[in-house]
């Protein structure tokens, strides 16, 4: 792997957390990014490794690459892209070094706090706001835009009584 490359990597790590909301947009995205249901919850990396956030696929040079494996089929792909593609330039720019790659089962592993994914769509909404890096390179206005959208989305499904709830609860409460 070359420095470019890990570097790269190093970026789409570092600022996965912070641009979720761009790759996880909806309040199901967050349904599928809790333990046990086989989707990353921290931002890890590792060569040829399914469990990771960001898995390297070995090859000859000129077919190595990194897998952004944490959108769903819910993600606006343009704006899931720019994400993956915007953190690993930072990352080249700034020549951020990841962690070291994950062996084995990531899902088992322990991360630092600043990797791990936001468990809420608001969260990732109020780290997509605090986000320097998005600021710089979308802007003020898509990012204050984009997060208000997020957030309106979370505030929506708050006021929404879903099935299983009265299912649960209709006759205890």
């Amino acid at each position: 792997m070359s420095v470019v490359m890990r570097h790269f990597i190093g970026g789409q790590q570092r600022l996965m957390p912070e641009l979720l909301a761009m790759v996880a947009p909806t309040v199901n995205s967050f349904t599928r990014l809790v333990p046990g249901f086989w989707a990353p919850t921290e931002a890890s990396w590792g060569i040829d490794n399914r469990t990771c956030a960001l898995r390297v696929v070995p090859g000859k040079p000129e077919s190595l690459r990194v897998e952004y494996r944490v959108a769903g089929a819910d993600a606006n792909p343009f704006l899931a892209l720019a994400a993956a593609l915007a953190s690993g330039l930072w990352g080249v720019e700034n020549a951020v070094e990841p962690d070291p790659a994950a062996t084995g089962n990531a899902y088992a592993a322990t991360y630092a706090d600043a990797l791990s994914f936001p468990p809420t769509l608001w969260e990732a909404a109020q780290r997509l706001k605090a986000s320097a890096m998005a600021r710089d390179w979308f802007g003020e206005a898509f990012v204050e835009h984009f997060a208000a959208t997020r957030e309106w989305e979370e505030r929506a499904f708050r006021r929404h009584i879903t099935d299983w709830e009265l299912e649960r609860y209709f006759e205890i409460i």
